[in-house]
């Protein structure tokens, strides 16, 4: 039943056991595991701490322990259950990648490092361990280490594999050549990318990028792609292909080299709609608000906010505020206090292209963590994103600023769940910007 995924129907019959034989540690464990699979953390929890008291000589009940420890935020004792779990079995490759992905959610990236290493000196082929060792040396800015590992993620599953018979370009000139850019992960992730496409074609050859369908005419604007091909569209043929996310590390090695100008650029028709809907300017400083990124994405319950805290913070006098948000979350809308003062642009968002051109009438963007971050970023535009604890690695820790994006600006929680003083602060610096206005 576990392997067909019918969680609770095995934790029934689990229960049925312990009723017989309460203190075997195997069927608690066992149990913990269930209800870890239907994410009642809580109730692992349980499960794990009667099974370790059962038989506290199990180091797969120790991390399972940790594991839970994870998911409710104990990290310190959580890294405690994993080292404890090494102990018992210190040359099992999972223990020592459950310790790893601990320490980097308590961000500790650097000992997160060499837990995922030791667990690649026992297993060099354990992709989920290159991979979030590639995140932490993310997270450390440490580049020249990160690519290699980050390119695990096209054969382990993470990004569909794409059968092609054309080579993976490494990098180099390709004049008399088709190169095809293939699409991968989210907006925000082709977005980031875009960076790089003048720099490709530079290059030489014919340049094809497949993306996704909304992004087309923003792209197509700038001129770069002789093709532009909706994702999941049949592909054409070519010599040469490349993963967007792939192109950071065949031309960043490291903070200095990060082109970080503006590199989008609005369409001129979707420019004079945009102002035309907008109307002359009233004195008030026009800010835009995102609240939520895809709600499919499995954290965004992590970085997304209700619309509520945007509106108790910054509905301020001298302050317009426009919703940029699109999808589901757009019904908070209809929440908000009758007359609020924000105006709702999705009627007029079709795709990112029309995203863009409003952003750009904007003296302001303020959201948490979405694609709109790096639309706006690249279009070098002012935009202050409100993060969590834990927050995306191209954000870096600890940092107001983002070498990715010069006009970004980085509001940050003192501890974990924090966010009042995340709203707190930029709620200030919004009335002070108002102030500053008026005189």
């Amino acid at each position: 039943m576990h392997d067909q995924g019918k969680y609770a129907e095995a934790e029934v019959l689990i229960s049925g056991a312990l009723a017989r034989d309460p203190g075997n540690a195997d069927l608690l464990n066992a149990r913990g595991v269930m209800f870890a699979q239907m994410e009642r953390h809580l109730d692992a929890l349980w499960c794990y701490r009667d099974a370790v008291a059962a038989n506290p000589r199990g180091p797969g009940i120790w991390t399972n322990l940790g594991n839970a420890l994870t998911k409710l935020k104990y990290l310190e004792s959580a890294v405690n259950a994993h080292r404890r779990a090494i102990e018992l079995a210190p040359n099992d490759v999972l223990l020592h990648h459950n310790l790893g992905t601990s320490l980097a959610e308590a961000g500790n990236h650097g000992e997160a490092v060499m837990a995922f290493s030791r667990a690649l000196e026992l297993n060099p082929e354990f992709h989920k361990a290159r991979w979030d060792r590639g995140r932490s040396y993310l997270y450390l800015a440490n580049y020249r280490q990160a690519w290699p590992d980050y390119e695990v993620r096209l054969i382990s599953g993470q990004v569909p594999v794409r059968n092609l018979a054309s080579t993976k370009w490494d990098g180099q000139p390709y004049a008399g050549r088709r190169l095809l850019l293939l699409c991968e992960q989210g907006f925000g992730d082709t977005l980031w990318a875009a960076r790089y496409l003048s720099r490709v074609k530079a290059l030489g050859g014919e340049l094809i990028v497949e993306c996704q369908r909304e992004l087309i005419p923003l792209l197509a604007d700038l001129g770069i792609a002789d093709r532009l091909i909706p994702w999941g569209e049949p592909l054409p043929e070519a010599d040469l292909h490349a993963h967007l996310c792939s192109l950071p590390g065949l031309f960043t090695q490291d903070l200095a080299s990060i082109p970080a100008q503006p590199y989008l650029r609005v369409p001129a028709d979707r420019r004079s709609k945009a102002a035309q809907i907008l109307g002359p300017r009233d004195g008030r400083l026009r800010v835009g608000v995102v609240w939520s990124g895809n709600t499919s994405f499995k954290r965004n319950h992590e970085r997304a906010q209700p619309l509520m805290r945007f509106f108790q913070a910054f509905a301020l006098p001298g302050v317009q505020l426009y919703s940029l948000q699109k999808g589901t979350p757009e019904k908070a809308l209809s929440e908000l206090p009758r007359g609020g003062p924000i105006i709702d642009l999705a009627p007029h968002l079709g795709d990112f292209a029309d995203t863009a051109a409003f952003v750009e009438q904007m003296d302001l963007v303020i959201m948490t963590d979405s694609a709109v971050a790096h639309l706006t970023g690249a279009l070098g535009k002012e935009v202050w994103v409100l993060l969590g604890d834990v927050a995306h690695w191209l954000w870096l820790p600890g940092r107001a600023d983002c070498p990715w994006y010069p006009t970004m600006r980085l509001f940050r929680p003192r501890a974990e769940g924090d966010w009042d003083h995340v709203f707190d602060r930029a709620s200030l610096e919004l009335t002070q910007r108002t102030r500053i206005l008026e005189m």
